[in-house]
């Protein structure tokens, strides 16, 4: 069987590969139960979407296509022969942590407190521990992209425990 012939970084790339083509089918399906307004023109608030899917399963196919076929992927600053670096689980762990995060705060806490904690962890994970640095630049970030999404696009985004403080108004 070709699986047992692929390197663990084949495997992991297959996995990578076969999530991406998943992903794009499920987008797919969830569009095609989106509610439409009758009076919509050509294009329609499915046709983004649908291009995304079309977009993220071809890539996906075409990346499972590839491993199968031998060709795997060299990360940035190694060479082709280097050994094979494992996953950093903890990093993962905590920028898994911080976007689990950020979905469970977004409608309650709001935008801003969420993607502050979202960026907060983030960063952390990734190696710095300026942790009231940190925590201002991403509460500043996070404020910054909910009153360009507000304010300037008109695009309204959960204000949470600021509601009153960062509306519309």
């Amino acid at each position: 069987m070709i699986l047992n012939k692929l390197s663990k970084q084949g495997k992991g790339e297959l996995a990578f590969a076969s999530s991406f083509f998943l992903l794009g089918i499920f987008v797919a399906w969830d569009t095609s139960g989106m509610d439409i307004p009758q009076d919509n023109s050509i294009v329609s608030p499915q046709t983004f979407p649908y291009m995304v899917a079309a977009f993220a399963s071809l890539v996906g196919l075409g990346l499972i296509v590839d491993v199968l076929r031998g060709k795997n992927g060299v990360p940035d600053g190694t060479e082709p022969g280097d050994p094979y670096s494992p996953i950093n689980w903890k990093t993962m762990g905590i920028v898994a942590a911080a976007i689990g995060m950020h979905v469970i705060l977004l409608e309650t806490a709001g935008y801003v407190l969420a993607a502050t904690v979202c960026f907060w962890g983030v960063a952390y994970a990734f190696g710095s521990r300026r942790i009231l640095k940190d925590f201002l630049i991403s509460a500043v970030f996070a404020s910054i992209v909910y009153l360009a999404f507000s304010r300037g696009l008109n695009i309204n985004l959960p204000a949470g425990i600021f509601d009153g403080i960062l509306d519309n108004g």
